[in-house]
């Protein structure tokens, strides 16, 4: 039994060919031209299924790295303000004992008071030391500041925080209260820290040694809570650092292979490309001798 293979025939299989070395050939020119091993789901599924899934992955850790840098930012500025504020209780405290003194004379005694409550207001301006304009002493506040010029306080007792992995949350702020005490309008000396500072300028400022004596106990009192404080922030940094780490190179090998499932391979690209253009016109040549015989060619 024999088959006819008639002049449509051929030339439909001439023209199957002829299509398929063009679809390789513009297939090769689209991976090299867009970077990228292909540009719709449905030529590669199992690829794209996995490139989806990894794209999302590398998006969500790219943030949580973002809010895990954040945190870092509002924990190290907080660290800063609060070592700042020792060193400024630090000199209160110094200039406390200078005024306990009993030589001292009025005038004296009035210098000393200024400077400490030069001090009060330095540690005013130091709670409410901001990160992207938040007072990171304020709690969750909108409010510019943590606490007005008086020392009365304009923050909330919320908690900033920061999703750093799925299902995992960290806190990074401090509310003013907890870090400087509690106002106290009965007894300013036993108040918040800015009322103890300005409390003990005016027991120095009247020569009132035992107000003075007080006034540093109370100093001290806020001296240790400042200092849990910064245990506190320190311990949000370590565990900030730590996370970061991780996250970093969990972007590394997750963009790895995203870009393995993605980004075509330049140099196999351009071979691809090469043999495409050669089995294309090798085919555009054979299909033009095929198409330039007939049988006039062969009658004599």
């Amino acid at each position: 039994m024999s088959f006819r293979i008639t002049d449509s025939r051929l030339n439909h299989q001439r023209t199957t060919r002829i299509e398929a070395g063009r679809r390789k050939l513009a297939k090769a020119e689209e991976q090299i031209s867009t970077g990228r091993r292909f540009q719709r789901a449905s030529e590669q599924p199992t690829d794209a299924s996995k490139l989806l899934r990894h794209s999302r992955r590398l998006e969500r850790v790219q943030q949580f790295k973002r809010n895990s840098e954040n945190g870092r930012l509002w924990s190290n500025t907080a660290d800063q303000a609060l070592q700042s504020i020792s060193r400024e209780m630090t000199r209160a405290r110094t200039l406390a004992v200078q005024g306990a003194n009993e030589t001292n004379g009025p005038e004296q005694l009035q210098t000393i008071a200024t400077d400490i409550r030069a001090i009060a207001d330095s540690l005013i301006t130091l709670s409410n030391t901001k990160v992207l304009g938040r007072p990171v002493f304020g709690g969750t506040t909108d409010s510019s500041d943590a606490y007005a010029a008086d020392g009365t306080y304009l923050g909330d007792f919320g908690v900033v925080r920061r999703t750093i992995d799925t299902g995992q949350v960290v806190g990074i702020s401090s509310d003013g209260p907890d870090v400087f005490g509690v106002s106290s309008f009965g007894d300013p000396m036993t108040g918040d820290l800015f009322q103890t500072i300005r409390a003990m300028a005016d027991a120095v400022e009247a020569g009132d040694t035992a107000e003075i004596r007080r006034g540093m106990e109370s100093v001290d009192v806020a001296a240790n809570r400042i200092a849990s404080a910064e245990g506190r922030v320190g311990a949000v940094s370590q565990q900030l650092d730590s996370i970061d780490d991780r996250l970093a190179g969990e972007v590394i090998s997750v963009g790895e292979r995203v870009s393995k499932l993605r980004d075509v391979d330049l140099a196999e690209a351009v071979i691809r490309l090469s043999s495409a253009e050669a089995s294309y016109k090798a085919t555009l040549s054979a299909t033009s001798r095929g198409l330039s015989i007939s049988l006039l060619d062969f009658l004599r």
